[in-house]
């Protein structure tokens, strides 16, 4: 019941069509308990010698015949299209209850922390978002379309038996019990292994993805036959937990076969033995046969909603692990944007015991002061940026901007007033100027060319062959590196926010580039409060004041001069540069 209850809120705002389904559905059960009694009359009181039904017409048997045989053809074709139109409309309701929950999933992914989808692969969370989404489908079609319809043929069923048949109606229904034990021993087992085999799959769906995105390397390195042996083992993996599933799915299936064959034997028995004592008619005994398949049908049904609902729910479980992890907070309405002035007090940031990166970090940044954070790898650097970006919370210690506490912002609102620009440049597909257009969504064309302009980016857009309006492909594969890069820059300068955060912007270009775009760097930061990570004299050269950071701790802070001659790491990047 667990996985229905979570499904369920995404398939309530149908309540009209889902009213709809159920009437279509009870008129199409009711109508099939109709379906034996021409078959058992014409048996009875026109093969056999018993006497019409009281509400017959007296008729021909010529006519009689035909009135039956046209009944039983309109009986069938009526439940078949009221039927058919009901799970029409349910599949309808449950396509849209599977767009609700995919898009209520996308979106929380995007205000879940940076924490959790470093902590989850990515190829799991397109598994959850994508494939294991479904599984609300499932649960409405297979869940409650089929209890419904079900349960609502099992209870007309019991009714009509009863009144028809006392002694076989007990029989039929002593094939409960077992049925209901073998759901509620098998049923869990099923869960548990459906949920871990759709855990291993999404491993599996990470393994492609991170396999297709270090391709070149896996390439230049020639690791093919390491990436081949190490993806089959987990495809074994993956196919061994599937198999344990579909082992116990079988067993639980063969187990309710038994059950009815069982069920159906007893009734045979009890029935023919009272046809022969004269207690039942041949016609009863059929009607009764024809109500048993009528029956045992929903049981079998139910049967499987057991299975169906055990793999759908491991689905579901994983789908709901995302909605139900806590977002990022918001806090109302936001202070006004910061001026650009930062403080560190005591910062210190650490990703678990033993793993400190920044140790008691104190600083203070003036509104437009642009520094150069320098450093060995693994100093801190790339984390403290990622802090200025609330990406990351201090483990201990306070950032501030002006006197207000960063937490102070919702971290949408901070973003706003942040502008970063990462060593590898990020394009989205589409456009050029709609990657422009992300720095400010309401910018004009004018705008747009104007901040292309101003970041050295103007001239090679209207190179490309549709100039602004060029279709940039996924991991803008139809620009270099220099090229998406300034793009990212005019998108930066169009977003005008007062803190500008770079980090290694042009380790990744050719001399050619990286002039061209530490000169886009030198206009960005004008009346920006701008921290740059770089070793590159090309681009440190707008710096006024230089940071080294060395494991995890300030070892130097002054202009680049006075650092120079104080810091042997300093002067030794110097040296590398000439």
């Amino acid at each position: 019941m667990r996985p229905l209850r979570q499904a369920y809120p995404f398939f309530a705002p149908d309540r009209a069509r889902l009213s709809g389904i159920a009437g279509l559905l009870l008129a199409g059960t009711a109508l099939a308990v109709l379906k034996p009694w021409p078959i058992a009359i014409a048996i009875d009181s026109l093969i056999g010698d018993q006497p019409l039904p009281a509400w017959l017409p007296g008729a021909s048997r010529e006519v009689l015949l035909v009135a039956l045989t046209a009944a039983t053809f309109l009986i069938h074709a009526a439940v078949a299209l009221v039927l058919a139109a009901g799970h029409r409309m349910a599949i309808e309701v449950g396509l849209n209850g599977l767009r609700r929950v995919r898009g209520a999933v996308f979106e929380k992914l995007q205000t879940l922390p940076i924490e959790y989808h470093l902590r989850h692969p990515q190829g799991d969370l397109i598994q959850r978002a994508t494939w294991d989404t479904c599984a609300f489908q499932t649960i409405f079609q297979q869940g409650f379309v089929t209890v419904f319809t079900a349960g609502l043929s099992l209870a007309l069923m019991i009714v009509v038996m009863a009144r028809l048949n006392l002694a076989l109606t007990l029989v039929t229904l002593a094939t409960l019990p077992p049925l209901l034990i073998a759901i509620r021993v098998c049923g869990p087992r099923m869960m548990r292994a459906g949920s871990a085999a759709q855990e291993r799959d999404g491993r599996l769906a990470s393994r492609v993805q991170q396999n297709i995105a270090a391709t070149s390397v896996i390439r230049a390195f020639n690791h093919e036959p390491a990436e081949i042996e190490r993806f089959g083992t987990e495809a074994d993996t993956s196919r061994n937990l599937r198999s344990r599933q579909h082992g116990l799915e079988i067993a639980y299936l063969a187990v309710v076969a038994i059950v009815f064959g069982g069920g159906i034997a007893a009734i045979l028995m009890t029935g023919a033995t009272q046809v022969t004592l004269g207690r039942a008619t041949v016609g009863d005994l059929i009607v009764f046969i024809a109500y048993l398949s009528q029956f045992y049908e929903p049981l079998n049904q139910l049967s499987n909603v057991g299975v169906n609902v055990s793999t759908a729910g491991a689905g579901v479980d994983r789908v709901c692990e995302i909605l139900d992890t806590r977002d990022e907070a918001e806090l109302g309405e936001d202070p006004p944007p910061p001026r650009g002035e930062l403080e560190f007090r005591n910062v210190s940031f650490s990703f678990g015991p033993g793993k400190t990166v920044l140790n008691e970090i104190n600083l203070r940044i003036a509104p437009g002061e642009v520094i150069a954070l320098v450093g060995p790898s693994g100093a801190g650097k790339s984390t403290l940026l990622h802090l200025l970006q609330r990406f990351r919370e201090p483990t201990t210690g306070e950032i501030l901007a002006g006197e207000l506490p960063l937490r102070s912002w919702s971290r949408a609102g901070w973003h706003r007033s942040v502008t970063a620009i990462q060593q590898e440049p990020v394009l989205l597909p589409g456009t050029i100027a709609d990657n422009i257009a992300l720095g400010n969504p309401d910018a004009s064309r004018e705008e747009i060319v104007s901040a292309a302009k101003a970041t050295c980016a103007d001239g090679f857009i209207r190179n490309c062959e549709h100039a602004y309006e060029t279709i940039v492909g996924e991991g803008s594969a139809r620009l270099s590196v220099g090229e998406s890069q300034r793009v990212n820059l005019a998108r930066a300068f169009l977003k005008q926010s007062p803190i500008l955060l770079l980090d290694e912007p042009t380790s990744a270009l050719d001399t050619d580039s990286e002039s061209a775009v530490a000169e886009s760097l030198g206009v960005l930061s004008q009346g920006r409060t701008t921290l740059v990570v770089s070793h590159r004299q090309e681009v440190m050269k707008y710096a006024r004041r230089v940071i080294v950071l060395e494991n995890g701790r300030v070892t130097a802070d002054g202009t680049p001069d006075a650092v120079a001659a104080s810091n042997e790491f300093f002067r030794r990047m110097r040296g590398s540069e000439r």
